[in-house]
């Protein structure tokens, strides 16, 4: 059964005794390019862990999958990577018996980094789940047959945000969550894949885990424009549910 966890940008999923934690978007090293903007910040991996940890203690989770985009460098290993990167996934090895990361489109090179431990699953996505299924990818590229087939599908990438203003004109952006449903079938043969299965899915787009990352506002001219599923025409958008962290409907 999947679950979001209150007031956090990850998911709780439960199989008898085991419990995984699922997040996305860490875009760790991301403090290196705000620097060069002149914004200077503390090591952010160290809160992304600590908020990690927090969870796991709090549910006694036993894996982790990161749902892509585990670095902020885009085709390259930068040296932030080499510095944090390996220091993160050990740390995540310490905590958790499987610890699994399914490759977004800022993580070229990342299997040179990360610990051997680590599995490191297709971009295309993987099923977890052996009584309950569900589908989970980054969202960047098409999902693969057997993800989209299992009828119940998370991902991240999009790192939608909705866009409030307060009575003085102030703008401010706060991270949602998306649930929505998607035509199985259309979405297959958009994928490229045999529609070998039909109905309606269930699709959850992720808060990015990382607080400091932008997003377009979902309130927004083509706001929901943002990678292939969702720019697909099989997800009905107009009857998805939209939630900020806090659970407030928006």
């Amino acid at each position: 059964m999947l679950k979001v966890v209150p007031m956090e940008a990850a998911l709780l999923f439960r199989e008898r005794e085991d419990c995984a934690i699922l997040i996305s978007d860490l875009h760790l090293g991301l403090e290196k390019e705000m620097a060069k903007k002149g914004f200077r910040i503390p090591p952010y991996s160290m809160k992304i862990m600590e908020r990690v940890n927090g969870i796991a203690e709090r549910y006694r989770a036993n894996r982790i999958i990161v749902l892509g985009d585990v670095k902020h460098s885009i085709g390259k290993v930068d040296d932030i990577d080499w510095s944090v990167l390996p220091w993160f996934f050990d740390t995540l090895l310490d905590l958790f018996s499987s610890v699994e990361v399914i490759p977004g489109n800022h993580d070229g090179g990342i299997k040179s980094i990360l610990p051997s431990r680590v599995k490191l699953q297709p971009s295309d996505g993987v099923v977890i789940g052996s009584e309950e299924k569900v589908g989970v990818a980054h969202g960047h590229s098409w999902p693969s047959q057997e993800v989209i087939s299992c009828g119940k599908m998370v991902m991240g990438h999009s790192h939608f945000r909705y866009e409030m203003r307060d009575r003085f004109g102030a703008k401010s952006k706060e991270a949602v969550w998306l649930f929505g449903k998607y035509d199985i079938a259309a979405l297959l043969k958009k994928a490229g894949h045999s529609a070998s299965a039909s109905g309606r899915g269930e699709l959850t787009v992720m808060p990015p885990f990382n607080n400091l990352v932008g997003g377009k506002a979902i309130n927004s001219k083509g706001g929901f424009d943002f990678g292939p599923v969702l720019s697909s025409g099989t997800v009905d958008i107009a009857h998805a549910d939209i939630f900020l962290l806090d659970g407030t409907r928006v």
